[in-house]
């Protein structure tokens, strides 16, 4: 039940970037495919490196990876969420090896650790021409009780 539910989060949350936002950053970045495993906590979404997103020698701009991550890691944390809205705290990134432009970056979420008011989750981010490690990362999602915060509670 819990991974059928997943599953369609997964397939609202690329909708939304998609076709809902596709004027924004996140639409731009036209993250496809996606897999997840509620039994592992995972998220996966795939995201093609196009020119616009390289910086000077052509491969893909750590902000870009950045916002790869921020895109999937808050997918998941979205989910875990539930009704609430789930701002990003921090999100550190730690770059290993370039992604060129042509090439696929396949991110992956991790949900760590998942309380009632913070999420921890951890990415790994991979090229998918080789496999070969390109980006981690580590984030916290604040799980933000929207009902409260539209009745004018903290």
């Amino acid at each position: 039940m819990k991974q059928k539910q997943m599953e369609a989060h997964l397939e609202k949350t690329l909708h939304e970037n998609n076709v809902v936002q596709r004027d924004t950053l996140n639409g731009m970045m036209k993250c496809s495919g996606g897999s997840c495993s509620f039994a592992d906590r995972t998220l996966t979404m795939e995201f093609p490196v196009d020119r616009w997103q390289t910086n000077r020698v052509g491969q893909i701009h750590g902000g870009m990876i950045c916002t790869a991550f921020d895109v999937t890691l808050a997918a998941l944390a979205r989910f875990f969420a539930g009704e609430n809205y789930a701002p990003t705290v921090s999100l550190d990134v730690k770059y290993i090896r370039p992604v060129e432009a042509g090439d696929t970056l396949i991110v992956t979420a991790k949900a760590t650790q998942t309380g009632l008011r913070i999420t921890q989750l951890t990415g790994e981010a991979v090229r998918k021409s080789d496999g070969k490690l390109a980006a981690t990362a580590a984030s916290i999602f604040m799980n933000i009780d929207t009902m409260k915060e539209r009745m004018g509670g903290r």
